[in-house]
């Protein structure tokens, strides 16, 4: 019969999470990936880079949330 996780263990793996998510979103915001959709592109009138960073940011936030009320 396998233990069930304490409080600690679960705050633990919560926080493992979101600071993985954020060292994610770190990286998908950093210049190299930021050059590459900086570009005379636009999508529906939108430049790319705009597109870009709003999705991240909206998936970022998204992401968290989801983290956040899954652990608790």
């Amino acid at each position: 019969m396998m233990p069930e996780n304490t409080p600690s263990d679960t705050s633990r793996q919560r926080g493992q999470r979101l600071l993985f998510v954020a060292g994610l979103f770190t990286l998908l915001l950093t210049y190299p990936l930021l050059g590459a959709f900086d570009h005379g592109g636009r999508v529906a009138g939108v430049p790319v880079l705009y597109l870009y960073v709003l999705l991240t940011w909206l998936l970022l936030i998204g992401l968290t949330g989801w983290l956040v009320r899954k652990a608790t």
